[in-house]
């Protein structure tokens, strides 16, 4: 019999920890296995800032999605947030003589390119490589087995901050988890949510979370341009909470249930008050403006961060907004208003098993990150109860 190639996707949000038990199968589907989500504690803007209790609303999730799935796997990709990650583009070239090129060209010819690239206090993620230059002139394949004088390379080098990779690599392992393998993740969002046609003719990618939004700009097949920006869905909740005087989790609500970026209906809502005070009615226009002043501040960094980029014409493939900060109502078409592009909400596709758990915005991160770990080749190991029950009795007898 086969072995089975399964994997556990975790991914630690500022306010939800994920986590994502999945089985690569052999029409190219991502079977989902088991999935849950809990909220999350000691995360701000994607930072780690408390271990235990990020630690405890992780492995909650992990214990969950495991016992759904029924099966542990061994092999496990988490996800690294926050503004400290970003993207480098590096090059670099050889000259071969006009032999042909091997696999080891390829390596190391990648490998020194990355070099180049190193930064003091910062560690690699992730390196995507970019197009072939093959005696000057571009490539869309791999050069391997042609004959070359100069071989070149363009690729994207990913990097993260020591110490808050540190504190996620501490968070994970007060988990429980072993051998984790991280990838950034505006990258696995992009792969959650975006087509292979998308990423290479041009798309942007906005994955709207509670505390912040990563930007992935693509086009080749390559991500020209990757940014955090820190505002996503929880400073909305934080501002209705804040102007309308109330808690927390009554300004959610509000703005899950009648909040809107562009319309303004007439007509009102009550709203509990706070400890000692009477409830208050507020007119569902103030709502509105709430709601719009936070979007269009964070619409304002979000061109601040696509301006590093020059624009000749729009993505061919538009913006696709993903994330659960994305179902906020409106937000689609105010983006839309504002750059003129088309915009569409994205959620992870290709999926089989559990497959309607997944298909919410706010899965298309874990589900990136296991589409991208299966096609790393990771995930043949697995460890079932019975697994672990026979490895115990043969302890016993060695």
């Amino acid at each position: 019999m086969p072995r089975r190639q399964l994997v556990l996707a975790v991914d630690v949000g500022t306010t939800k920890a994920a986590a994502l038990v999945a089985e690569g199968r052999a029409d190219a589907e991502l079977a989902v296995l088991g999935i849950a989500a809990t909220p999350v504690m000691g995360v701000k803007r994607g930072l780690v800032v408390d271990v235990e209790r990020a630690a405890q609303s992780l492995r909650d999730a992990v214990n969950r999605a495991v016992s759904m799935a029924g099966v542990e796997p061994t092999d496990v990709v988490g996800a690294v947030n926050g503004e400290h990650v970003r993207a480098r583009v590096a090059s670099a070239e050889v000259d071969l003589g006009g032999r042909a090129v091997h696999d080891t060209d390829i390596e190391a010819l990648v490998n020194r390119a990355a070099r180049s690239a190193a930064e003091p206090g910062r560690e690699v993620v992730r390196v995507v490589r970019g197009p072939f230059r093959v005696d000057g002139l571009p490539t869309g394949g791999s050069p391997q087995g042609l004959s070359v004088h100069r071989l070149g390379v363009e690729v994207v080098v990913i990097s993260a901050e020591s110490q808050p990779l540190r504190n996620l690599r501490r968070t994970v392992q007060l988990a429980e988890l072993r051998r984790v393998r991280w990838i950034p993740a505006g990258l696995a969002a992009s792969y959650g949510a975006l087509s292979e046609d998308e990423r290479m003719v041009g798309a942007v990618l906005l994955d709207v979370g509670g505390g912040t939004t990563q930007v992935v700009v693509w086009n080749g097949g390559v991500p020209r341009l990757m940014a955090v920006v820190p505002v996503g869905g929880e400073l909305v909740t934080s501002d209705l909470a804040v102007g309308l005087g109330v808690v927390a989790a009554q300004a959610e609500r509000l703005k899950v249930e009648r909040g809107h970026v562009v319309e303004a209906p007439e007509g009102t809502v009550e709203l509990r008050g706070v400890t000692g005070q009477a409830a208050k009615t507020v007119a569902l226009r103030e709502v509105r403006d709430i709601i719009a002043a936070r979007v269009d501040e964070w619409l304002g960094l979000l061109e601040q961060a696509l301006a590093q980029i020059t624009w000749t014409k729009a993505p061919a493939a538009g913006v696709v907004m993903t994330g659960g900060g994305a179902l906020l109502r409106g937000l689609e078409r105010r983006v839309e208003e504002a750059w003129g592009w088309p915009v569409r909400l994205g959620a992870p596709t290709g999926l089989a098993g559990l497959s309607d758990l997944a298909r919410s915005p706010g899965y298309s991160v874990v589900v990136g990150l296991a589409k991208l770990a299966l096609a790393d080749g990771m995930g043949f190991r697995r460890d079932t109860a019975w697994t672990r029950i026979a490895q115990a009795w043969l302890r016993t007898w060695s």
